[in-house]
């Protein structure tokens, strides 16, 4: 079993958050960018009408095009491709280690961002305001975690970098309006990867997309 190293687990521990480098192979990152172009034209759970955050059942992505906007839930249902990334290894065995054994799986998402000056960002917690309130110590295993996979290589930034505030799953955050968290902010690290790599974070850690212009 692949446990975590003493420098992955630091840094979870610090920071909130793991860049794991290669866990797919050039194969994989073909396959499954292949598989997403494939529902794309299929029906499934994607943002409409509804407020932010909430989903509705559309027969196709709103934009078909193989390069436009897509974010795609509940992909268990589209092939094996997807059920099996849910115990992929190396990156399951540090969910393992980090969480424990007793685990359910939450959600699947497919999210491809193209380049676009209307987008700036958008900074969150995952799990809805209620999780935001709920701290654990330093020593506990998280609630919850995310496993996000990339398939095409992030340099610079503002190129849709996953944007994360190192440390503040471990503190409170300024919520209000005036405060809000951004891609800009003070503390704010916009990530790069190449595609196969695999960033692991935690839900309580403010993150969110980068301007993608």
């Amino acid at each position: 079993m692949q446990t975590l190293t003493e420098t992955e687990r630091q840094q979870w521990q610090v920071d909130g958050y793991l860049h794991l480098r290669g866990v797919l192979s050039p194969e994989q990152v073909e396959l499954y960018s292949k598989e997403i172009d494939r529902i794309r034209p299929l029906p499934g759970f994607e943002p409409s009408d509804l407020p932010p955050g909430h989903y509705g059942w559309l027969t196709h992505s709103a934009d078909t095009a193989t390069e436009g906007f897509m974010d795609r839930r509940e992909l268990l249902k589209y092939g094996q491709s997807f059920v099996d990334l849910i115990d992929f290894q190396p990156v399951f065995e540090r969910v393992l280690d980090i969480m424990g054994p007793y685990l359910a799986l939450s959600m699947t998402q497919a999210i491809v961002r193209p380049s676009t000056s209307n987008f700036p960002g958008y900074t969150h917690t995952d799990g809805g305001e209620a999780l935001r309130y709920i701290r654990v110590t330093e020593s506990s295993r998280p609630i919850a975690l995310k496993a996000m996979y990339l398939l095409s290589d992030v340099s610079g930034t503002d190129n849709g970098n996953l944007t994360v505030f190192p440390g503040s799953h471990m503190r409170p955050f300024p919520d209000d309006e005036a405060r809000w968290p951004h891609p800009h902010a003070p503390g704010a690290a916009q990530l790069e990867g190449k595609a196969g790599d695999c960033y692991v974070f935690s839900h309580a850690l403010w993150h969110g997309p980068a301007p993608n212009g």
